[in-house]
């Protein structure tokens, strides 16, 4: 038989535990209550060890905290109010046999409450100029006796500003931020904290924050030297660029600036902005004022200096000279600042010798070239007028015009800046230019005959009768008069009459003369006296009859001459019979002194004797006659004159076409030759003496007049020689000779065939020119580092570094030729020499001295392709 026991659970009782007026702290407690203390099993008190402790239903502010062992701990800063959890406790030997209660914690603020304390502070001092911010004002501030953190934690406080002036700024963390230019002064700065737990707990303060102006403020003394007192207003310092505060420069606009003591001569002038002006026309001297600054922020704290400014006078140098130019007096002047910079243009007066300004000319370059004062011309530069003259009725004379008194000087005022006087003399005249009216002259033609000397030799001509001097008579006293091609039958007279000389036979005489202005040598006019004399002639029959007989025509040497080229007595008789030389003289009845007749009858024709074609007239007369008997014929002459002109041109080929010079590139010369005589000319040739130049054509003949351009031509290979000169410089000559031998030649010209001056091309090639790329791969094609003009240079360094800064080429003398990079290291690398230098980007420095020995630099990226 089964027989049962039943065995049952104890009686397990949580009961409640109140808890009341518990005083908050500032850390956490352990409460007086254990929740076992009356919990009970089976009606006695509970033996923790019997139980298991959970709690059911925690405290929801976290304060009310329930220990393993059934103690209770209040959280620290625990705000006032009740605190409540529930627990459970069940038998380990039966766990299902449990029992609940509740725990309430009552929390109140009572005497003693927690003092808070918001202590005054006096900050340390801070620059109001640069602002900034101070250390907390709660930093000694206190809640119960421990120092106040702010925040929003129980435990903690909160800060409120009260009052707080502009310009500072109360930070959440106390601190108090001055802003920049904040007037020094102590501010107060009133604020409050209140205990976060017990907001009803707080405190307020007045603290001091300290602002200082910070600034040492110092003027300094400006002492301007050497200024220039020119004619208008000019700026000559600032005050503010040198003065400082606190060390470093002053900032204009936070400053008051006023004048203490002006400048007593009121030529200095202190601006707003700190500019100091000098006034127009300052005298030479020293000028002071003196300023004071101050802070606009700080108004007491200032500085005081003073502003010495010395003045130079302005002085400049004048050149001024006269001339003459196409009868026009003109100055030409040059005005040089010596010691300041010219603001406006040049003003000129002219004063006369009466001290009268008769002119004043305004807004002139500095330099140039001016009509003298009463001098007019009309567009093409011809005068209309002259000073001193006067033009009535188209008739000029010397009378008083206004500027009378400028000749023979004039005082010349320039003023710029300063002023200064320059005395000019009217131009003086020259055989080209007389600087005053050129009278109109004019020789007319007189003829006169016919006139029977046998009754007297005067022709009853003056040549000045009917010539004119500026459209009246001319005064002889005004003209120079002098025979221009004279006739050994008439006499020219200095008084301008026209005589015969005795003797002379019936025929017709000429003469030309020449009057020339006595003030003007170069205004001259000619005219011809011809007389036609018929003597009276008493018939007589020679015994012997003579006949000359015509010449000619004959070709002659005009250049050489040429002696006895003819016998003009071969064809004329006397008596019927050939002339005996013995028997006649002979006269060259022409007058032309070209031709000389030999008593033999021969002619001469002189060296240098014009071309031309002459007919010269001779006389023959037999010696023993008793009354005259002679005859005339005329020789013709042909006189030959060869001549020959070359003109040479040069053209620039540019092969290369980047219009530099280089050796190799070519000139080509164009010749054209002309023949400038009055014969023809054969076997012509050129000569060029320029070595390396190469002449073509083939000798050629040339008629009168006849020009050839296309026949010769050269080419010339350009050197390096020629490039560094900057130019190839030279002159061919041509030569060629007549059908009688006669050698002409001539030097070329560069422009015209009266000229002989060389032919000069210029070359550009040495200009310096980098190729900044190559390719160094044996292809023959821009294997080198070509640097264009580095031949003109010799004096020269190349340096070539690679990406990392490298020296791999270096070299002294650099000709693009033996001395050239050719992508070769010759510098520390780690490329083996054989194998050349990696393709890339490298740097180049060429440095070199110009013929002058100046220094020229130039750098850049070379790059080389393989």
């Amino acid at each position: 038989m089964i027989s049962k026991v039943v065995v049952t659970a104890a009686t397990l009782i949580a009961n409640a535990d109140t808890i009341g007026s518990v005083t908050s702290g500032n850390t956490a407690q352990t409460l007086p209550v254990n929740v076992f203390d009356n919990d009970t099993k089976n009606g006695t008190a509970l033996v923790p060890s019997d139980v298991n402790l959970t709690v059911a239903v925690p405290d929801p502010s976290g304060y009310l905290v329930l220990n393993p062992d059934g103690s209770l701990t209040l959280g620290g800063n625990a705000p006032a109010g009740t605190y409540t959890l529930t627990y459970t406790i069940c038998e380990k030997l039966n766990p299902s046999n449990c029992s609940s209660n509740t725990v309430s914690v009552t929390v109140g603020v009572t005497a003693p409450t927690l003092v808070i304390d918001a202590v005054t502070e006096t900050t340390a001092a801070i620059n109001g100029n640069l602002g900034g911010t101070t250390a907390a004002l709660t930093a000694n501030d206190t809640l119960n006796g421990n120092p106040v953190v702010i925040g929003t934690s129980a435990g903690q406080v909160t800060l409120t500003a009260i009052s707080v002036p502009a310009g500072l700024t109360l930070n959440a963390d106390g601190t108090v931020t001055v802003a920049a230019n904040t007037a020094a002064g102590t501010y107060e700065v009133e604020y409050r904290i209140c205990e976060v737990t017990n907001p009803s707990n707080c405190d307020a303060v007045i603290s001091k924050v300290v602002v200082t102006s910070g600034a040492l403020l110092q003027a300094i003394d400006d002492i301007v030297g050497s200024v220039v007192g020119v004619n208008h207003p000019q700026t000559v310092v600032n005050v503010f660029d040198n003065d400082t505060n606190n060390g470093l420069p002053v900032i204009a606009n936070t400053l008051n600036l006023s004048v203490v003591t002006p400048d007593p001569a009121g030529f200095l002038t202190l601006n707003p902005d700190g500019t100091v002006t000098l006034g127009a026309s300052a005298p030479r001297g020293d000028y002071t004022l003196t300023y004071t600054i101050c802070e606009k922020l700080n108004p007491t704290n200032c500085s005081t200096a003073s502003v010495k400014v010395t003045v130079d006078d302005p002085t400049m140098t004048v050149t001024a000279n006269s001339y003459c130019s196409n009868n026009v007096p003109y100055v030409s002047y040059n005005v040089v600042a010596d010691n300041f910079t010219p603001t406006n243009l040049l003003t000129i007066q002219w004063v006369d010798s009466a001290n009268k300004v008769v002119a004043t000319q305004t807004n002139l370059p500095l330099s140039g070239n001016i009509l003298w004062p009463g001098a007019v011309v009309d567009g093409s530069g011809n005068g209309l007028d002259w000073p001193g003259w006067v033009n009535t009725n188209g008739q000029w004379t010397q009378g008083p015009d206004g500027f009378e008194n400028t000749r023979p000087a004039v005082t010349m005022v320039f003023s710029l800046n300063p002023t200064v006087n320059v005395s000019v003399n009217y131009p003086t005249a020259t055989a080209g230019c007389n600087a005053r009216p050129t009278f109109e002259i004019k020789a007319n033609n007189d003829t006169a005959g016919p006139i029977d000397i046998t009754k007297g030799t005067s022709t009853g001509i003056n040549v000045f009768t009917n010539d004119t001097h500026n459209g009246s008579a001319v005064i002889p006293a005004n003209v120079i008069l002098s025979t221009v091609l004279p006739n050994a039958n008439l006499i020219l007279n200095a008084d301008g009459t026209v005589y015969i000389k005795p003797g002379t036979q019936t025929g017709n005489y000429q003469l030309t003369y020449q009057i020339c202005d006595a003030l003007s040598s170069s205004n001259c006019s000619q005219a011809v006296v011809s007389v036609d004399v018929l003597n009276t002639v008493i018939p007589v029959t020679p015994t012997k009859p003579i006949a000359a007989n015509n010449d000619g025509e004959i070709a002659v040497d005009g250049i050489n001459g040429s002696l006895e080229f003819i016998n003009v007595l071969d064809n004329d008789l006397l008596d019927g019979l050939a002339v005996n030389p013995a028997d006649v003289t002979i006269t060259n009845t022409s007058n032309n002194t070209n031709f000389e007749f030999n008593a033999d009858g021969t002619v001469n024709v002189k060296p240098n004797t014009p071309r031309g074609t002459y007919q010269i007239t001779y006389e023959i007369c037999e010696k023993a006659a008793a009354t005259a008997n002679c005859a005339s014929a005329t020789l013709s002459v042909f006189v030959e004159v060869p001549a020959i002109a070359i003109v040479k041109t040069a053209v620039f080929n540019n092969e290369n076409k980047n219009n530099n010079a280089e050796p190799g590139e070519t000139i080509t010369y164009k010749f054209v030759v002309t023949n400038t005589g009055n014969i023809p000319l054969k076997n012509i040739t050129i000569t060029d003496p320029l070595p390396g130049v190469i002449v073509s054509g083939q000798a050629l003949d040339l008629g009168v007049g006849e020009s050839n351009g296309s026949n010769f031509s050269a080419i010339y290979k350009i050197t390096q020689t020629d490039i560094n000169k900057g130019e190839v410089t030279n002159q061919a000559s041509v030569k060629g000779n007549s059908a009688k031998g006669v050698v002409v030649e001539d030097l070329s010209d560069n422009e015209g065939v009266n000229g002989d001056q060389p032919t000069v091309i210029t070359l550009n090639g040495c200009q310096i020119d980098v190729k900044k790329g190559m390719s160094p791969n044996g292809d023959g094609k821009n294997d080198r580092f070509y640097i264009q003009g580095i031949e003109c240079y010799p004096n020269n360094t190349v340096e070539i570094y690679n990406r990392w800064g490298v020296l791999v080429f270096e070299k002294d003398g650099y000709n693009n030729e033996d001395r050239v990079f050719k992508g070769y290291s010759e510098g520390r690398t780690t490329i083996k020499q054989s194998d050349g230098l990696p393709a890339g980007t490298y740097f180049y420095i060429l440095k070199y001295k110009d013929s002058g020995s100046n220094p020229h630099e130039k750098s850049g990226y070379l790059y080389i392709n393989k």
